[in-house]
Protein backbone atom coordinates (compact mmCIF):
# COMPACT_ATOMS: atom_id res chain seq x y z
CA UNK A 1 0.00 0.00 0.00
CA UNK A 2 2.68 2.19 0.97
CA UNK A 3 4.73 1.78 -2.34
CA UNK A 4 0.85 2.34 -4.64
CA UNK A 5 0.61 5.70 -1.98
CA UNK A 6 4.45 6.59 -3.00
CA UNK A 7 3.72 6.03 -6.99
CA UNK A 8 0.69 7.71 -6.92
CA UNK A 9 2.00 11.04 -5.44
CA UNK A 10 4.88 10.92 -7.89
CA UNK A 11 2.61 10.69 -10.72
CA UNK A 12 1.03 14.06 -8.77
CA UNK A 13 4.45 15.59 -9.01
CA UNK A 14 4.79 14.66 -13.00
CA UNK A 15 0.98 16.18 -13.77
CA UNK A 16 1.26 18.71 -16.57
CA UNK A 17 -0.23 20.31 -19.30
CA UNK A 18 0.52 22.38 -22.26
CA UNK A 19 -2.04 24.21 -24.70
CA UNK A 20 -0.67 26.48 -27.74
CA UNK A 21 -2.27 29.22 -29.74
CA UNK A 22 -1.55 31.13 -33.46
CA UNK A 23 -2.13 34.71 -33.54
CA UNK A 24 -4.29 36.17 -35.89
CA UNK A 25 -4.89 39.13 -38.81
CA UNK A 26 -7.77 40.74 -40.12
CA UNK A 27 -8.11 40.24 -43.87
CA UNK A 28 -11.05 42.51 -44.30
CA UNK A 29 -14.52 43.37 -42.21
CA UNK A 30 -12.77 44.55 -38.98
CA UNK A 31 -15.67 46.33 -36.83
CA UNK A 32 -18.85 46.15 -39.40
CA UNK A 33 -18.50 42.55 -38.00
CA UNK A 34 -19.82 43.99 -34.84
CA UNK A 35 -22.82 44.80 -36.58
CA UNK A 36 -23.87 41.54 -37.83
CA UNK A 37 -21.68 41.98 -41.11
CA UNK A 38 -19.06 39.25 -42.00
CA UNK A 39 -15.39 39.47 -41.41
CA UNK A 40 -12.43 37.73 -42.94
CA UNK A 41 -9.54 36.14 -40.64
CA UNK A 42 -6.17 34.26 -41.28
CA UNK A 43 -4.47 32.44 -38.55
CA UNK A 44 -0.53 33.99 -38.45
CA UNK A 45 1.46 30.99 -37.02
CA UNK A 46 4.56 32.96 -37.76
CA UNK A 47 3.28 34.15 -33.82
CA UNK A 48 2.17 31.66 -31.07
CA UNK A 49 1.25 31.79 -27.18
CA UNK A 50 2.10 28.38 -25.48
CA UNK A 51 0.88 27.60 -22.17
CA UNK A 52 2.35 25.26 -19.31
CA UNK A 53 0.74 24.42 -16.43
CA UNK A 54 2.20 21.75 -13.39
CA UNK A 55 0.46 20.73 -9.96
CA UNK A 56 2.32 22.31 -7.13
CA UNK A 57 1.69 21.89 -3.59
CA UNK A 58 -0.11 24.90 -2.77
CA UNK A 59 -1.16 28.04 -4.13
CA UNK A 60 -2.52 28.89 -7.98
CA UNK A 61 0.30 31.02 -9.53
CA UNK A 62 0.43 32.32 -12.76
CA UNK A 63 3.61 33.49 -14.24
CA UNK A 64 3.99 36.04 -17.71
CA UNK A 65 5.19 38.62 -19.25
CA UNK A 66 2.64 40.51 -17.65
CA UNK A 67 2.04 39.55 -14.34
CA UNK A 68 3.80 36.93 -11.87
CA UNK A 69 1.78 36.76 -8.52
CA UNK A 70 -1.27 34.85 -6.81
CA UNK A 71 -4.53 33.80 -9.29
CA UNK A 72 -6.98 35.81 -7.10
CA UNK A 73 -4.41 39.05 -6.97
CA UNK A 74 -4.49 39.64 -10.99
CA UNK A 75 -4.87 42.88 -11.70
CA UNK A 76 -8.75 44.39 -13.56
CA UNK A 77 -6.97 44.43 -16.92
CA UNK A 78 -6.52 40.78 -16.70
CA UNK A 79 -10.04 39.93 -15.81
CA UNK A 80 -10.45 38.08 -18.95
CA UNK A 81 -7.68 35.15 -18.74
CA UNK A 82 -8.92 35.06 -15.03
CA UNK A 83 -12.24 34.69 -15.89
CA UNK A 84 -11.01 31.28 -18.38
CA UNK A 85 -8.74 30.09 -16.47
CA UNK A 86 -11.60 29.78 -13.41
CA UNK A 87 -14.02 28.52 -15.80
CA UNK A 88 -11.55 25.72 -17.33
CA UNK A 89 -11.00 24.56 -14.01
CA UNK A 90 -14.80 23.93 -12.98
CA UNK A 91 -15.70 22.12 -16.41
CA UNK A 92 -12.47 20.22 -16.93
CA UNK A 93 -12.22 18.66 -13.25
CA UNK A 94 -15.94 19.42 -11.70
CA UNK A 95 -14.23 21.74 -9.03
CA UNK A 96 -13.49 25.03 -8.50
CA UNK A 97 -10.05 26.38 -8.97
CA UNK A 98 -9.50 26.97 -5.04
CA UNK A 99 -9.58 22.72 -4.43
CA UNK A 100 -6.21 22.87 -6.88
CA UNK A 101 -2.63 23.96 -6.46
CA UNK A 102 -0.80 24.29 -9.61
CA UNK A 103 1.96 26.60 -11.76
CA UNK A 104 0.48 28.25 -14.73
CA UNK A 105 3.37 29.40 -17.21
CA UNK A 106 2.45 31.44 -20.33
CA UNK A 107 5.36 32.42 -23.03
CA UNK A 108 3.57 34.69 -25.58
CA UNK A 109 5.27 36.40 -29.03
CA UNK A 110 2.13 37.76 -30.16
CA UNK A 111 2.24 41.88 -29.60
CA UNK A 112 -0.03 42.62 -26.88
CA UNK A 113 -2.96 45.36 -27.88
CA UNK A 114 -1.98 45.45 -31.48
CA UNK A 115 -4.97 43.10 -33.48
CA UNK A 116 -3.22 40.00 -33.19
CA UNK A 117 -5.47 38.32 -31.86
CA UNK A 118 -3.37 38.07 -28.21
CA UNK A 119 -6.18 38.17 -25.29
CA UNK A 120 -8.05 35.40 -27.29
CA UNK A 121 -5.18 33.50 -28.25
CA UNK A 122 -4.00 33.62 -24.47
CA UNK A 123 -6.93 31.93 -23.38
CA UNK A 124 -7.24 29.37 -26.18
CA UNK A 125 -4.14 28.27 -25.08
CA UNK A 126 -4.68 28.22 -21.27
CA UNK A 127 -7.60 26.86 -21.74
CA UNK A 128 -6.35 23.80 -23.72
CA UNK A 129 -3.16 23.68 -21.20
CA UNK A 130 -6.05 23.07 -18.21
CA UNK A 131 -7.89 20.71 -20.26
CA UNK A 132 -4.81 18.63 -21.37
CA UNK A 133 -3.47 18.94 -17.42
CA UNK A 134 -6.95 17.18 -15.94
CA UNK A 135 -6.69 14.76 -19.78
CA UNK A 136 -10.62 15.54 -19.64
CA UNK A 137 -11.48 15.74 -23.49
CA UNK A 138 -12.05 19.79 -24.76
CA UNK A 139 -14.46 20.15 -27.45
CA UNK A 140 -14.55 23.30 -30.01
CA UNK A 141 -18.14 24.26 -28.63
CA UNK A 142 -16.93 24.31 -24.75
CA UNK A 143 -13.50 26.34 -25.84
CA UNK A 144 -15.45 28.60 -27.64
CA UNK A 145 -17.73 29.50 -24.81
CA UNK A 146 -14.95 30.08 -22.46
CA UNK A 147 -12.58 31.77 -24.68
CA UNK A 148 -15.72 34.02 -25.63
CA UNK A 149 -16.26 34.91 -22.33
CA UNK A 150 -13.04 35.77 -21.43
CA UNK A 151 -12.74 38.24 -24.65
CA UNK A 152 -16.67 40.13 -23.63
CA UNK A 153 -15.17 40.65 -20.44
CA UNK A 154 -11.84 42.11 -22.06
CA UNK A 155 -13.70 43.90 -25.15
CA UNK A 156 -17.18 44.37 -23.98
CA UNK A 157 -18.65 43.32 -27.75
CA UNK A 158 -16.59 41.26 -29.21
CA UNK A 159 -17.18 39.61 -32.54
CA UNK A 160 -16.16 36.41 -32.19
CA UNK A 161 -13.41 36.69 -34.79
CA UNK A 162 -10.33 36.51 -32.75
CA UNK A 163 -11.73 33.85 -30.74
CA UNK A 164 -11.96 31.21 -33.97
CA UNK A 165 -9.58 32.16 -35.58
CA UNK A 166 -6.60 32.10 -32.36
CA UNK A 167 -8.17 28.58 -31.77
CA UNK A 168 -8.00 27.19 -35.60
CA UNK A 169 -5.59 26.39 -38.71
CA UNK A 170 -7.45 27.91 -41.46
CA UNK A 171 -9.18 30.82 -42.48
CA UNK A 172 -12.38 32.01 -41.24
CA UNK A 173 -15.20 33.68 -43.17
CA UNK A 174 -16.96 34.54 -40.06
CA UNK A 175 -20.61 36.43 -39.06
CA UNK A 176 -22.72 36.87 -36.11
CA UNK A 177 -25.18 34.17 -34.94
CA UNK A 178 -24.08 32.42 -37.80
CA UNK A 179 -22.24 29.05 -38.73
CA UNK A 180 -18.63 29.86 -39.47
CA UNK A 181 -16.86 28.80 -42.76
CA UNK A 182 -13.47 27.62 -43.40
CA UNK A 183 -12.03 28.95 -46.59
CA UNK A 184 -9.34 27.29 -48.88
CA UNK A 185 -6.99 30.20 -49.46
CA UNK A 186 -3.99 28.95 -52.17
CA UNK A 187 -2.83 32.16 -53.77
CA UNK A 188 0.27 33.62 -55.20
CA UNK A 189 1.05 36.56 -53.16
CA UNK A 190 2.08 37.23 -49.94
CA UNK A 191 1.29 39.33 -46.89
CA UNK A 192 3.57 41.64 -44.79
CA UNK A 193 2.70 42.28 -41.17
CA UNK A 194 3.90 45.21 -39.30
CA UNK A 195 3.42 46.00 -35.76
CA UNK A 196 3.34 49.96 -35.29
CA UNK A 197 4.53 49.92 -32.18
CA UNK A 198 1.67 51.98 -30.96
CA UNK A 199 -0.82 50.21 -28.65
CA UNK A 200 -4.22 49.69 -30.05
CA UNK A 201 -7.55 49.73 -28.22
CA UNK A 202 -10.25 47.71 -29.39
CA UNK A 203 -12.28 48.46 -26.72
CA UNK A 204 -12.06 52.28 -27.38
CA UNK A 205 -12.05 51.85 -30.97
CA UNK A 206 -15.49 50.00 -31.23
CA UNK A 207 -17.45 52.47 -28.97
CA UNK A 208 -15.72 55.40 -31.34
CA UNK A 209 -17.64 53.54 -33.90
CA UNK A 210 -20.66 53.08 -32.32
CA UNK A 211 -21.05 56.66 -31.74
CA UNK A 212 -20.58 57.51 -35.81
CA UNK A 213 -23.67 55.60 -36.64
CA UNK A 214 -25.82 58.17 -37.32
CA UNK A 215 -23.48 60.97 -38.21
CA UNK A 216 -21.72 61.80 -41.47
CA UNK A 217 -18.00 60.44 -42.02
CA UNK A 218 -17.72 62.35 -45.63
CA UNK A 219 -19.44 65.81 -45.98
CA UNK A 220 -18.58 65.16 -50.01
CA UNK A 221 -20.93 62.07 -50.40
CA UNK A 222 -22.68 62.33 -46.76
CA UNK A 223 -21.81 59.42 -46.06
CA UNK A 224 -22.84 57.86 -42.82
CA UNK A 225 -20.76 56.06 -40.31
CA UNK A 226 -23.39 53.26 -40.88
CA UNK A 227 -23.03 53.47 -45.01
CA UNK A 228 -19.21 52.40 -43.81
CA UNK A 229 -20.54 49.57 -42.60
CA UNK A 230 -22.24 48.57 -45.10
CA UNK A 231 -19.63 49.18 -47.85
CA UNK A 232 -17.60 46.91 -45.39
CA UNK A 233 -19.86 44.08 -45.26
CA UNK A 234 -19.73 44.43 -49.36
CA UNK A 235 -16.29 44.17 -49.60
CA UNK A 236 -15.72 41.38 -47.42
CA UNK A 237 -18.35 39.55 -50.05
CA UNK A 238 -16.51 40.16 -52.64
CA UNK A 239 -12.86 39.84 -50.71
CA UNK A 240 -14.49 35.84 -50.29
CA UNK A 241 -14.77 35.96 -53.71
CA UNK A 242 -10.93 37.21 -54.87
CA UNK A 243 -9.84 34.68 -52.97
CA UNK A 244 -12.04 31.69 -54.39
CA UNK A 245 -10.65 32.97 -57.70
CA UNK A 246 -7.06 33.33 -56.70
CA UNK A 247 -7.05 36.95 -57.72
CA UNK A 248 -4.32 39.40 -55.80
CA UNK A 249 -4.82 42.04 -57.92
CA UNK A 250 -8.34 42.31 -56.82
CA UNK A 251 -8.09 41.84 -53.15
CA UNK A 252 -5.06 44.41 -52.94
CA UNK A 253 -8.01 46.31 -54.51
CA UNK A 254 -10.16 45.73 -51.85
CA UNK A 255 -7.61 45.83 -49.19
CA UNK A 256 -7.29 49.58 -50.19
CA UNK A 257 -11.10 50.11 -50.32
CA UNK A 258 -11.86 48.51 -46.77
CA UNK A 259 -8.94 50.87 -45.38
CA UNK A 260 -10.54 53.99 -46.91
CA UNK A 261 -13.83 53.13 -44.78
CA UNK A 262 -11.70 52.42 -42.00
CA UNK A 263 -10.13 55.57 -42.12
CA UNK A 264 -13.01 57.50 -42.21
CA UNK A 265 -13.98 55.60 -39.44
CA UNK A 266 -11.34 57.53 -37.32
CA UNK A 267 -9.55 53.95 -36.33
CA UNK A 268 -6.56 54.06 -38.15
CA UNK A 269 -3.20 56.34 -36.94
CA UNK A 270 -0.55 58.99 -38.27
CA UNK A 271 2.12 55.50 -38.14
CA UNK A 272 -0.65 53.58 -39.81
CA UNK A 273 -1.45 56.04 -42.42
CA UNK A 274 2.85 56.37 -43.14
CA UNK A 275 3.27 52.25 -43.62
CA UNK A 276 0.29 52.36 -45.96
CA UNK A 277 1.82 55.21 -47.37
CA UNK A 278 5.14 53.32 -47.44
CA UNK A 279 3.39 49.94 -49.09
CA UNK A 280 1.90 52.08 -52.01
CA UNK A 281 5.34 53.51 -52.73
CA UNK A 282 6.84 49.98 -52.89
CA UNK A 283 4.27 47.66 -55.16
CA UNK A 284 2.27 46.71 -53.13
CA UNK A 285 -1.09 45.88 -54.48
CA UNK A 286 -3.48 46.84 -51.14
CA UNK A 287 -2.63 47.87 -47.65
CA UNK A 288 -4.69 48.68 -44.71
CA UNK A 289 -4.92 48.53 -40.99
CA UNK A 290 -5.79 45.66 -39.43
CA UNK A 291 -7.46 44.71 -36.08
CA UNK A 292 -9.18 47.33 -33.84
CA UNK A 293 -6.87 50.04 -34.50
CA UNK A 294 -6.05 53.01 -33.17
CA UNK A 295 -2.82 51.75 -33.42
CA UNK A 296 -1.73 47.90 -33.84
CA UNK A 297 -0.83 46.48 -37.10
CA UNK A 298 -1.29 46.79 -40.84
CA UNK A 299 -0.97 44.48 -43.57
CA UNK A 300 0.29 45.11 -47.12
CA UNK A 301 -0.28 42.48 -50.20
CA UNK A 302 2.46 41.75 -52.48
CA UNK A 303 2.88 39.57 -55.57
CA UNK A 304 6.55 37.60 -54.93
CA UNK A 305 8.67 36.76 -52.02
CA UNK A 306 11.37 39.54 -53.51
CA UNK A 307 8.81 41.97 -53.21
CA UNK A 308 7.76 41.30 -49.74
CA UNK A 309 11.51 40.75 -48.18
CA UNK A 310 11.86 44.24 -50.05
CA UNK A 311 8.67 45.40 -48.06
CA UNK A 312 9.58 43.93 -44.78
CA UNK A 313 12.87 46.36 -45.19
CA UNK A 314 11.22 49.58 -45.69
CA UNK A 315 8.70 48.87 -42.96
CA UNK A 316 11.34 48.07 -40.44
CA UNK A 317 13.25 51.45 -41.90
CA UNK A 318 10.00 53.46 -41.16
CA UNK A 319 9.89 52.59 -37.34
CA UNK A 320 7.88 49.63 -37.53
CA UNK A 321 8.55 47.34 -34.14
CA UNK A 322 8.53 43.69 -36.08
CA UNK A 323 7.63 42.73 -39.57
CA UNK A 324 6.41 39.14 -40.51
CA UNK A 325 6.02 37.70 -43.63
CA UNK A 326 2.88 35.33 -44.95
CA UNK A 327 2.18 33.58 -47.80
CA UNK A 328 -0.96 33.35 -49.40
CA UNK A 329 0.18 30.19 -51.19
CA UNK A 330 -1.26 27.03 -49.56
CA UNK A 331 2.11 25.17 -49.19
CA UNK A 332 4.32 27.47 -48.35
CA UNK A 333 5.31 28.26 -44.91
CA UNK A 334 5.50 31.36 -42.75
CA UNK A 335 8.84 33.55 -43.25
Amino acid sequence: MKSETKERICRMKLQKGTGIANGKIILAGEHAVVYHKPAIALPINAVFVKADIINATKGQTIECALYSGDLQSMPASMAGLQFSIQKAFLLASSKEVTHHAFVLSIESTIPAERGMGSSAAVSVAVVRAIFDFFNTPLSDATLWDIVQGAETISHGNPSGVDTATTSGTHPVFFQKEQELQTLELDMPAYLVIADSGVTGNTKQAVHHVSTLQQRIIDPTTNETGSDAVQSIGAIVQDTKTAIETKDPLKLGQLMDSNHDRLKKLGVSHDIIEALVDTAHENHALGAKVTGGGLGGCMIALVETEKDALHLQEQFMKKGAQAVWIQSLAKKEKTK
